[in-house]
């Protein structure tokens, strides 16, 4: 009589959860784009970072810009000492002006020789004789040229200019040293680095080496600044030291980005659109595998095997299991079996 009367007491708690089905929200499966990407460091570098040296062997006798500054491109950077230079230059121009006129009287001559040899009043070794002198004045000359060429190149490169928009990074000469660029020890002049056109390089695990291709979206992140760009190389070989594959983007400094920085880079692989989702509360883990709950029509749930796609921003695409509209349950779902009545407590969410 004891055991009934409290079997009796404990029957509407029994009972309750089989009446009323186990609380529960539910959401809808519902169609849309999810996209996967991957966060890697990332180094920001200089495109152009040119070391300047000299092209000919003079002493620097005027330096017009330090570290720091700001430069054009064709700005004068430093002077070189153009003296022997220009005398050389005056030498060949002199050397020029007595070729072209023993030219010009040679040929005069060999005209003369030409009408004396019609009227058979002069051998032919004679206007031969004057043939070759032309000729060989006429190379003289353009020897004479060339040099006047070579005076005016070297001329030109005792005038150190800046062959980008940038901004010097090093001067590593001073007003008195002596350039040698015939010299292994031969000294560099400036560095000077284009802030404006940067490049990231990238730096991929080897697993995603077949899923790298020119043009992916990048979007590299400071922690204050994101700015957007795209993938421009793959390079083929992973790097020697972290058995990383390095990947190039190239980008114009909008962010004010100093070269060096380290950041992260979030690079976008693919993009499904018209995928299936659900919130990730929606799945459980059951010692068979991956599930879902779809309300059935009864009230009560089944328990559906599911296959899964890419994850992002608490969104899991559904590979195979579900369909588009089916009832899962969101909230409540760690805690139903297979064949579970349900009450729902909340609308449903159509995403």
């Amino acid at each position: 009589m004891v055991r009934f009367l409290y079997l009796l007491l404990l029957w509407p708690l029994l009972a309750w959860p089989v009446q009323q089905g186990v609380p529960v929200t539910l959401v809808n499966v519902h169609q849309g784009e999810i996209r996967e990407s991957v966060r890697v460091p990332a180094q920001i570098e200089a495109r152009n970072a040119p070391l300047l040296h000299g092209k000919v062997s003079a002493e620097v006798v005027e330096i017009r810009v330090d570290e720091g500054d700001t430069v054009r491109k064709g700005q004068l950077l430093a002077r070189l000492d153009d003296e022997g230079f220009r005398l050389d230059r005056k030498a060949v121009l002199a050397d020029i002006a007595r070729l072209e006129a023993t030219l010009a009287n040679q040929q005069l001559t060999l005209k003369r020789d030409q009408r004396l040899f019609a009227k058979g009043l002069v051998p032919d070794t004679r206007l031969d004789a004057s043939r070759t002198a032309v000729k060989q004045t006429r190379a003289a000359l353009a020897h004479a040229r060339a040099l006047l060429e070579k005076a005016d190149y070297q001329l030109s490169h005792t005038r150190i200019l800046s062959p980008i928009d940038g901004v010097v990074q090093q001067r590593l000469v001073s007003v008195g040293d002596y350039l040698n660029p015939m010299s292994p020890a031969s000294k560099a002049l400036f560095r000077i680095v284009d802030t404006r056109h940067l490049r990231a390089r990238l730096y991929f695990p080897d697993t995603l080496a077949n899923r790298l291709k020119p043009g992916l979206p990048v979007i590299l992140d400071d922690g204050r600044r994101r700015l957007k760009t795209r993938l421009d190389k793959v390079l083929p070989m992973l790097e020697d030291a972290n058995r990383a594959l390095v990947a190039l983007a190239d980008f114009d400094n909008t962010a004010d980005w100093p070269p060096g920085l380290h950041l992260n880079a979030d690079v976008e692989l693919t993009v499904h659109r018209n995928a299936l989702l659900v919130p990730e509360a929606v799945l459980v883990q059951r010692p068979a595998g991956i599930v879902a709950y779809r309300l059935r029509e009864d009230d009560r749930v089944e328990a559906v095997p599911v296959v899964t796609g890419i994850r992002r921003d608490g969104q899991v695409e559904i590979l195979s299991g579900l369909g588009d509209g089916d009832r899962v349950v969101l909230d409540g779902a760690a805690y139903l079996s297979d064949g579970a009545r349900v009450s729902v407590k909340a609308p449903e969410n159509t995403q």
